[in-house]
């Protein structure tokens, strides 16, 4: 980009114009869009990047793909990705998230997506409302109907992942299109009912019509969030020939120009943010600006100091080990088969995520290979987490994660892949060397307690049985292991100078691990501190957990 190019983004990041509109002209409006456009991509490299998530909504036929292939027309057409989807029943398994999170545009980069998680939640709604005939009275004394009470829940969901997105540095701006009967009337041209419709709906239906404009009632009623275009046929279309040749295209220009400049405010807005603390920003959540400006240290708990040394005779533990790891792989293989009383195996086909943290040299490594040496490679996947990569970095913190959650496969013969992750490292590094380290700001490590919170319990809920462990040693052993690997040419690979460095912030750890634990131990997904120095007790108390927890759910 030309220094002056460079001049006007900075210009741009600093003005918003939510009067355009009124003012602008079309080749005005394009220009000011590619402005903005690349001055977006250009926060990658000045002040904090940036990313502008544009979600596409509403009615069939309402207009939609004519706005965004206007803005495509009028904007650089490789710096705007387009993702769509049609919407399909939530899944039973996953966070209705869960499925779009590798739609998320990078950081710098606008991405227009069609359908997104709100069609799948109408998908949802609709087929609850054909379930329980929901146009039939309401009993008296209920305030909702049971696609309401979904639907509101799930809303709710919705809109504090969307706060955590934007207080990461994706904004959002959400568009809701709409017509009247007579322009959806018009526009089908035919009288055969279309399956690849929106939301696996006939638009030509008017009961179905009315039932879909319940639930964006309530959608648009709860979030306030929206911004509302009309694509409905101007009233004097058939007196100007312009508007009816708009008409006969299927779609409303005053429309089109309103979705731009939209985009334009969005955008502008983003890059505002970009060169403001997150705080000061009118885009913020109240989820971040609620964090407390002093943080309250945890008290460090003696577990997390007063580490056993027992010696474990190895017979011991070989006999102990292989009882333990038999009967963590029948729990396992069983989690897919078991049913609930009413016979409905669906509810409890779980995802399985364990979770590893502790200090360096701590065990677990060695942990995690006993947990999976009875299992099929092909039942489980392990992550090994180190620093973000240049991408992981261009989005949401969390990002990184989300894809890499179990996700449930319809192919019967793929069921089990994937459906046990194993992470060697895990979110947590947030509120640990990212926070000793000073990789993160203090109101992103602080505020990154409750998005963990927030993503574990949206797990928690859909099944998945979150096994979490914090693996304690004390210095002196970590030492003696430390030079262990350092005289062990297999093991070499393992030790690094930042490992030695860090014995320098041993303190700093275990009051971070403390901190972490006061505010990440949580009914679905507590955590379990194993503190011993001793390798085969380690390994034999992470089993047992295991165990314990897989058998409060799943009984054979």
């Amino acid at each position: 980009m030309s220094k002056d190019n460079k001049n006007e983004a900075k210009e741009l990041r600093i003005t918003a114009d939510p009067l355009s509109k009124f003012h602008m002209d079309e080749d005005e409006l394009r220009l000011e869009l590619v402005k903005a456009q690349y001055a977006l991509r250009e926060t990658r490299q000045q002040g904090q990047a940036t990313g502008l998530l544009v979600l596409v909504n509403g009615m069939e036929y309402s207009g939609k793909g004519a706005a965004v292939t206007q803005l495509r027309q009028w904007v650089d057409p490789r710096l705007l990705n387009v993702e769509a989807t049609n919407g399909t029943v939530p899944s039973h398994y996953e966070p209705i998230w869960q499925a779009h999170v590798t739609k998320l545009p990078r950081h710098g980069n606008i991405t227009a997506y069609f359908g997104n998680w709100y069609a799948d939640l109408i998908e949802g709604a609709l087929l609850l409302m054909k379930q329980d005939k929901c146009d039939a009275k309401k009993d008296e004394g209920e305030e909702f109907e049971a696609w309401e009470i979904y639907l509101r829940q799930q809303l709710n969901l919705l809109a504090e992942f969307e706060a955590d997105l934007i207080n990461n540095h994706t904004k959002l701006l959400k568009c809701w299109f709409h017509i009247d009967e007579e322009t959806l009337k018009y526009r089908i041209k035919d009288d055969k009912e279309d399956p690849e419709w929106l939301y696996h709906m006939d638009w030509q239906d008017k009961k179905k019509v009315k039932r879909f404009n319940k639930i964006a009632k309530v959608i648009l009623s709860q979030q306030q969030d929206w911004v509302v275009i009309d694509g409905s046929d101007p009233e004097d279309v058939t007196e100007n020939k312009v508007k009816k040749a708009y008409k006969d295209q299927g779609y409303n220009q005053e429309a089109n120009l309103q979705f731009c400049h939209e985009v334009l405010h969005a955008t502008q807005n983003a890059l505002l943010s970009s060169q403001q603390h997150d705080s000061q920003h009118p885009l913020v959540s109240n989820i971040s600006r609620n964090i407390n400006a002093a943080f309250s240290w945890a008290d460090v708990p003696d577990k997390l100091t007063d580490i056993d040394d027992p010696d474990m005779g190895k017979s011991d533990y070989q006999k102990a080990l292989a009882k333990k790891q038999s009967r963590l792989a029948e729990l396992l293989r069983a989690r897919a088969n078991k049913a609930n009383q009413k016979g409905d195996s669906e509810a409890n086909n779980h995802h399985v995520i364990f979770a590893f943290e502790g200090m360096d040299a701590a065990g677990k490594g060695g942990a995690i290979k006993r947990l999976v040496a009875p299992l099929d490679p092909r039942e489980y996947q392990i992550y090994n987490i180190s620093a973000p990569n240049q991408m992981e970095l261009q989005h949401p913190y969390l990002w990184r994660f989300w894809k890499r959650l179990p996700e449930f496969s319809p192919n019967i013969k793929e069921e089990r892949l994937s459906r046990i992750a194993i992470f060697d490292r895990t979110w947590y590094g947030r509120v640990l060397v990212e926070r000793i380290e000073g990789f993160a700001s203090e109101q992103a490590w602080q505020r990154a307690y409750e998005e963990i919170n927030r993503m574990e319990r949206d797990l928690a809920e859909k099944g998945t049985i979150i096994i979490k462990y914090w693996l304690a040693i004390d210095k002196q052993e970590q030492l003696e292991r430390f030079e262990g690997r350092k005289d062990t040419p297999h093991k070499q690979f393992k030790l690094t100078e930042d490992d030695w460095r860090n014995r320098d912030k041993w303190q700093d750890y275990v009051q971070a691990a403390a901190d972490m634990l006061a505010r990440t131990n949580t009914k679905h997904a507590p955590w379990h501190v194993v503190a011993t120095n001793d390798k085969r007790t380690a390994r034999l108390a992470v089993l047992d957990h295991a165990i314990a927890q897989l058998e409060k759910v799943i009984k054979i």
